[in-house]
């Protein structure tokens, strides 16, 4: 099966469905109808799912990139806590009486790391925050089931229980 005529004027590469009206009326046989029916609805469900990958995908990256940048802030903190303790174990021998200034350069190098974990630590809480749920497949599914006809003949979207 060819769909390079079909896609052409879809965005995406999406699956397109076919014309429901592709016999003449009068024409169609019951089982040319019901095959019509199953490569239809057949075409749908794949392009449901392709649409359900690509928005799923999409939020998969998000989420690693800021799953990553919280990995790098942790990394950067615990890379900061050394410079710290030395800071204060020169800071404590400064008291002590040595006339050294060592301990300045800890403490420089402790902020510059502690400032990069903050950056990493924003940059992960915005990219979890961006994280959205794939609304255009919901919306998309929920209107296939109003759609499809229940047991009943009623089409879907009416629940009995709704009823009472």
């Amino acid at each position: 099966m060819s769909n390079t005529h079909d896609n052409a004027n879809t965005p995406g590469g999406s699956i397109p469905l076919r014309d429901a009206d592709s016999l003449k009326r009068g024409d169609a046989s019951i089982g040319d109808l019901v095959k019509n029916a199953t490569t239809q609805v057949s075409t749908l469900v794949r392009s449901e799912i392709e649409l359900a990958k690509t928005e799923v995908t999409e939020q998969v990256k998000k989420a690693g990139i800021g799953g990553g940048m919280f990995a790098a802030a942790l990394v950067l903190l615990l890379l900061s806590l050394p410079p710290l303790t030395f800071m204060f174990a020169k800071l404590i021998s400064m008291w002590m009486g040595t006339k050294t200034w060592d301990w300045f350069g800890f403490l420089i190098i402790f902020l510059v790391l502690l400032v990069l974990a903050i950056i990493c630590a924003l940059i992960g809480v915005i990219k979890v925050k961006a994280i959205r749920k794939p609304q255009r497949t919901m919306d998309s599914v929920s209107d296939l089931k109003l759609a499809v006809p229940q047991k009943n003949g009623e089409l879907g979207g009416s629940n009995p229980l709704d009823r009472r």
